[in-house]
């Protein structure tokens, strides 16, 4: 196999995982996202100052503070740490892969340099990379739509030690705060804003692989 042909597929391959993770970061912290469910769900009724709570949280997952509120104890507080170390991993490593994609794209428009193999290389990227992005969301929301729970509990095994992220809602003001429901709605949100965006990168591509020079 070729540099450039190994090029070509890693990259392709590389693409969905940028999508998704610009995705998270952006939808996983739209305030207006969660003023809108906290509404929805009758969180302001069931938790008293829910818009400061979730605002101190955010806060200390972003790094912007190292403490949490008393209102949670110390398991609650344990979680909320492994959630802000999985954020850190998870910025380090998309911006790792984007200093991985330009690189390997770079050097294969150095090694092609006739402007004509250039577009459609990069044409074909986009095409099959946006395509294998949009069938891994189309994937995730079916998922989520079909078997919410057990998603939800594959994703946390991922990340975190089995046990450590679940709680009592008759004791717990975690699982009040952020009740299942939000989790599910941002599931989708992700999913289709992938979608969306992988599209437009399809619609890039084909629109390179068009206009290229002959």
């Amino acid at each position: 196999m070729g540099f450039l042909t190994f090029s070509k597929i890693l990259l392709i391959l590389l693409l969905p995982f940028l999508l998704f993770l610009l995705v998270f970061n952006i939808v996983s912290f739209d305030n207006l996202f969660y003023e809108k469910k906290f509404a929805e769900y009758q969180v302001d009724q069931n938790v008293a100052g829910a818009d400061s709570l979730h605002e101190k949280v955010i806060n200390f997952i972003r790094g912007g503070n190292n403490e949490l509120p008393d209102d949670f104890n110390e398991r609650e507080k344990q979680h909320l740490f492994d959630v802000r170390n999985t954020i850190r991993f998870s910025t380090i490593v998309f911006f790792i892969l984007i200093v991985i994609f330009v690189i390997l794209l770079l050097i294969a428009v150095y090694t092609l340099k006739i402007n004509n193999y250039i577009t459609s290389f990069v044409g074909k990227i986009l095409v099959f990379g946006g395509f294998l992005t949009i069938i891994l969301a189309a994937v995730l929301f079916l998922l989520i739509n079909s078997d919410f729970a057990a998603t939800f509990e594959s994703f946390h095994l991922l990340f975190f030690e089995k046990g450590t992220y679940l709680f009592d809602p008759a004791n717990e003001l975690i699982v009040n705060l952020y009740p299942e429901q939000i989790f599910m709605d941002l599931g989708i949100k992700i999913s289709v804003w992938v979608v969306l965006a992988s599209i437009i990168v399809v619609v890039l591509g084909f629109y390179l692989l068009k206009n290229k020079k002959n």
